[in-house]
């Protein structure tokens, strides 16, 4: 007998025999939606198994696990977890402590640390930089008592580093300014008003004279600049060019001049470190020039910073290697007497407006190549000229230009374009050539073997390479590794009498070497009667032989063997 909704809301049957779910869950399942609409019908029960009921040996041995289980399970806590759960409940209310003390110290002032003054704000600065601790700003504050405004302490202005200046006794708190400069910008004027004995020490005549709570005082703050210290090295990390932003320029943060782009600019003046005026001369005015980017025009330190500046920048450029002042303006070719015994100077620039360079990066192979061909011809030329750091960076601007040649998939760019390819990778193998030749020139023998070993990847038989890395190993002292190299330029090419001589010296450099070091050994004849087989250098004649009628004789008797058994 089967079931079915008339109106199409079941669409399936359910028979008595069939072995399917349980009819009547369905059934109830599906009432609300059909039962109005369904006739009512007698359904037997079905049964889809019939399984004997379990044993009692079966229950049995199920209650006594359960009561094993139970003996096993410990009724009470360790003590080592007790201990554990203290601990942690220690901590976690001393960091609700340590929490709820902060919240409530940002209400208090002066006594808590730097960033938890409520300013008001007088006038809105500039610029979205705030000071930290450790920089170094110009400022200027007031402090007037409430009730009469008459001045306690006042200083117009004068340059203050955040978190590491003391002040002194009538002064007001280096506390209260530090907590107070974190929180302004350039050009900001805020004040805050608290107790004169939160604002200055408590042995301050200001507070001897009105009393620690009685009276309250304003302060009132005005941020004139913000200096910025950023390497501007050619070599990162080394600090020989530091620049220090006095004026902050406009514009994005990169937009700055590039290569073969014009900046106009402005030299103010240059001390030495003992702060003594060295340019312009008395009576003269600032220079000022239109210099094109990466062509030695200005000195190199000003070729480094002019890169990091923006327009109408103003920025204290020190510069602690004097060679890096050289060959442009301010000085021109030489320093003066007073220059070349200051431990640095510091010229003072303003970027006055520029032009941007090509933005090579966005180019296309054809159009790289031109731009990377000029580049190279102005590094030439300064390479000429004694100018060896500025022409190695500009080989390494134009090394980086061709990056994606050391890609796998680069040749997919250069398809049907052979000859470009090889020009492209030749002018970059130049380059690095080029920049290990600076790096002798400057006793940098580190980067220059790094070039060459690059190049010698690429093409195995470059003497060039080989001449250079040995001249490198030369400035290390590495007399044994020079040798090396010089002998495989000379296999590769016999003819270069420079490699010769530079062979000779070596050879001669590295026998002194030996000598000196054998004489710094006292124990020499002792040492000299100590038998190493490491030390043994065999050729590969004098390896016995594994025959049944010459073993143990060296390889070299198995020619005279050999022409015995041809005379037989």
């Amino acid at each position: 007998m089967a079931a079915a909704c008339w109106k199409g809301v079941c669409k399936r049957g359910y028979a008595a025999g069939e072995p399917a779910e349980d009819v009547a869950s369905l059934l109830d399942q599906k009432a609300d939606a059909c039962a109005q609409f369904t006739t009512p019908v007698h359904v037997e029960p079905v049964r889809t198994f019939s399984a004997p009921a379990p044993s009692p040996s079966y229950v049995m041995s199920e209650e006594l696990e359960r009561l094993e289980k139970a003996k096993q399970m410990p009724t009470t806590i360790p003590q080592d977890i007790k201990d554990d759960m203290q601990r942690w409940r220690l901590e976690l209310a001393k960091a609700h402590e340590e929490k709820e003390r902060q919240a409530k110290a940002q209400k208090e002032g002066p006594g808590v640390a730097p960033g938890f003054f409520h300013l008001t704000v007088v006038d809105e600065g500039c610029g979205h930089r705030k000071p930290q601790v450790g920089s170094k700003v110009k400022l200027g504050y007031a402090v007037v008592l409430e009730s009469d405004e008459s001045v306690l302490d006042m200083k117009p202005e004068f340059e203050y580093v955040l978190g590491q200046e003391e002040r002194g006794t009538g002064e007001v708190l280096a506390s209260v300014l530090d907590g107070m400069l974190v929180q302004m910008r350039r050009g900001e004027v805020a004040s805050i008003t608290h107790p004169v004995g939160d604002l200055f020490p408590s042995s301050a005549p200001q507070v001897q004279r009105s009393g620690p709570e009685v009276d309250r005082a304003v302060c009132e703050v005005t941020l004139h600049e913000i200096y910025v210290t950023k390497d501007c090295s050619f070599e990162k990390g080394a600090e020989e060019v530091m620049k220090e932003v006095v004026k902050d320029g406009v514009g994005a943060w990169c937009d700055n001049p590039t290569d073969e782009g014009m900046a106009v600019i402005r030299i103010e003046e240059v001390r030495t470190s003992e702060g003594a005026k060295i340019f312009p001369e008395p009576g003269a005015s600032a220079m000022e020039l239109c210099a094109s980017m990466g062509d030695g025009q200005v000195c190199d330190a000003l070729e480094c910073a002019l890169l990091e500046m923006r327009q109408h920048e103003t920025a204290l450029v020190t510069c602690t290697n004097s060679a890096l002042l050289l060959g442009g303006a301010p000085f021109g070719d030489s320093l003066p007497a007073v220059a070349q015994q200051a431990r640095a100077l510091t010229l003072r620039v303003t970027l006055l407006d520029y032009n941007k360079g090509p933005d090579a990066a966005s180019f296309d192979e054809e159009d790289r190549l031109p731009f990377a061909l000029r580049r190279k011809a102005e590094a030439n030329r300064l390479f000429g000229e004694g100018r060896f750091r500025l022409a190695r960076e500009r080989y390494r601007q134009i090394n980086l230009l061709f990056h994606h040649l050391d890609r796998p998939k680069t040749k997919d760019r250069f398809l049907g374009k052979p000859e470009l390819f090889q020009d492209c990778r030749k002018l970059r193998i130049d380059c690095r050539l080029n920049i290990a030749a600076c790096s002798i020139k400057l006793q940098d023998p580190k980067a220059a073997k790094e070039a060459c070993d690059l190049v010698l990847q690429q093409v195995p038989e470059s003497t060039k390479a080989f001449f250079r890395r040995a001249q490198a190993h030369m400035q290390q002292r590495d007399f044994v590794q020079a040798c090396r190299d010089l002998q495989r330029l000379l296999e590769i090419d016999p003819k270069l009498l420079e490699a010769r001589r530079l062979l000779e010296k070596a050879k001669k450099l590295r026998e002194d070497s030996d000598k000196k070091q054998k004489g710094a050994i006292k124990c020499d004849r002792m040492v000299s009667k100590i038998k190493d087989d490491r030390t043994d250098k065999y050729d590969y004649l004098d390896a016995p032989l594994d025959m049944d009628e010459m073993e143990g004789l060296p390889v070299s008797a198995w020619a005279q063997h050999g022409r015995e058994m041809l005379r037989r």
